[in-house]
Parts: structure tokens; sequence; C-alpha cells
């Protein structure tokens, strides 16, 4: 819990300097079966969060079973995401938790929302999604940069990793807030 006592998404990857040459060099090829799981998964979180919208418009709370089944998705999708972006080695586990990846994901449910933050969430979002357009080039370039110091030195530089952790983390929040699961607004660096 954080600001105003509500709820956020934690997000970590623990950091490997050692890395493996060759699954570094295959990546997108062997990310594509989770993108595709993780883009039906993304569309399906988008959905629920349509309902989540009037059930808090309604109710002034969250439904607890929308968004567990969002908080399920968002978790793959940063494990997901952060394979693909070089942050680890393992290939994910496809489903519900992680099956030894470096990774650690909480959020804790609060039914309580904010009827007039709900209502008015796409335009609210509009400042923090141009901040986002703005980190992810940031961290196509340095995922780019790290992929060739790994090809070419099996390391990957720690400043590097933690400069697209912290893109990471933000997405993780933006993505959160999009779909109605916290009130909590993403700032990018916190």
């Amino acid at each position: 819990m954080n600001g105003g006592n509500m709820a956020r998404p934690e997000f970590t990857i623990e950091y490997t300097a050692e890395r493996n040459r060759v699954t570094t060099l295959f990546r997108l090829i062997l990310a594509i079966p989770h993108l595709i799981i993780e883009n039906i998964g993304s569309q399906l979180a988008q959905v629920l969060g349509f309902f989540q919208w009037w059930v808090i418009l309604f109710t002034g709370g969250r439904n607890e079973q929308l968004w567990k089944l969002q908080n399920v998705w968002l978790g793959y999708a940063a494990r997901v995401f952060s394979y693909q972006s070089l942050m680890f080695d393992k290939w994910p586990n496809i489903g519900v938790g992680p099956n030894g990846e470096p990774t650690s994901y909480s959020f804790q449910y609060e039914k309580s929302a904010r009827r007039l933050s709900n209502f008015f969430r796409l335009i609210w979002v509009i400042p923090a999604a141009i901040v986002a357009i703005f980190v992810m080039i940031m961290a196509v370039v340095v995922t780019l940069l790290s992929w060739l110091i790994i090809l070419f030195t099996g390391k990957h530089p720690r400043g590097l990793f933690d400069a697209v952790l912290k893109v990471h983390r933000y997405m993780v929040h933006l993505n959160s807030y999009v779909l109605l699961m916290t009130d909590d607004y993403p700032k990018y660096g916190s």
C-alpha cells in the first residue's frame, strides 16, 4: 500500500549478470508463443476492465472476481515482457504463476474505488500514457544495446538492467490503472 492507502502492484526481477548468449540471440523468436498468449489475455483483461468500469460506477467498489482475472494476466504479462526484453534467461511458465523465473509480482485487492476517477479514467490516463510512449522508446533502445552487449560479453550490464526494470514497473502500474484495478495514479520512478 502507498499514498493514501491505495493498492498498487509490486514487480521486481532478480538481477543476474551472466547471460545465455544463444537464448539472447533468438529471444524474439522464443518469446512468440508467450506474446500470442499474452495478447489474447490482454484483450480479455480489457473486456473485464469494461465490465469493471460499470461495476465501479454503480457500486463504488471493484468486483473481486474480475480483478483477480485481470491480476493473473497482469502478472503473466509482466513476466513475458521481462523475458522478451532480456531481463532473464529462463523461459517463462505459461500459466498463472512463475515457475522458477527470477521475478516477484504481488498486488493486493482493494474493493473501494473512486467513482469519479473511474468515470474519467481514459481521459486522466493520457499524461501517464504519453510518459509511457517515451519510456518505452528508451526501453527498446536500451534493450537493443543490452542485446548486443550480452551477445559479445555474455553479461548484462547492471545499469541497463535497472533502467529497463524501472520501465517494467511503470508499465505494470500503468496497466493496473487503465484496467481500473487501482486508483493510484502511475508515476515513473516511484
